[in-house]
């Protein structure tokens, strides 16, 4: 009877010792995501902490880009025909080392515009909008413009 109690003991003690390492990864965002426009690109990073001993942890970027450009010579006049709306369905997955439970995920959306100018035009962007939510271990962040 005495050596069933003991294993019984030893089996509550191993479970309560990984139910606390279980609980010990609280996933987290470090400060807030960040999504910036960087010439024909979107760059969304975010740092994240808690994640315990996960590695490597699997985020995502998921959702929509609007994106309107145009055609202008050098001048910096527009052409009337020369312009391009687009929206760019984003569905993104990719796995980030995981040091000391914090990792920094970084997606990058390139490119905004497949517009082709002629000549010596250049593609500039005039406006973009986008729907995208970055999310994993259990954690979730949505961007909307």
């Amino acid at each position: 009877m005495y050596r069933k109690l003991r294993v019984m003991a030893a089996a509550l003690a191993m479970l309560a010792i990984s139910a606390t390492s279980v609980a010990a990864a609280s996933p987290h965002f470090i400060g807030t995501p960040t999504l910036s426009v960087q010439g024909n690109s979107i760059v969304v990073s975010a740092s994240i902490a808690g994640l315990g001993n996960a590695s490597p942890a699997e985020f995502s970027l998921t959702g929509t880009v609007d994106v309107y450009s145009r055609c202008y010579n050098k001048g910096g006049n527009k052409p009337q025909a020369d312009n391009k709306q687009e929206t760019i369905a984003v569905n993104e997955s990719a796995e980030f080392p995981v040091k000391n439970g914090r990792t920094n995920p970084t997606f990058t959306i390139t490119p905004l515009s497949t517009l082709q100018c002629p000549g010596n035009q250049v593609v500039v962007i005039e406006s973009v909008t986008y729907d995208l939510t970055l999310s994993g271990q259990g954690l979730a962040y949505n961007f909307s413009s």
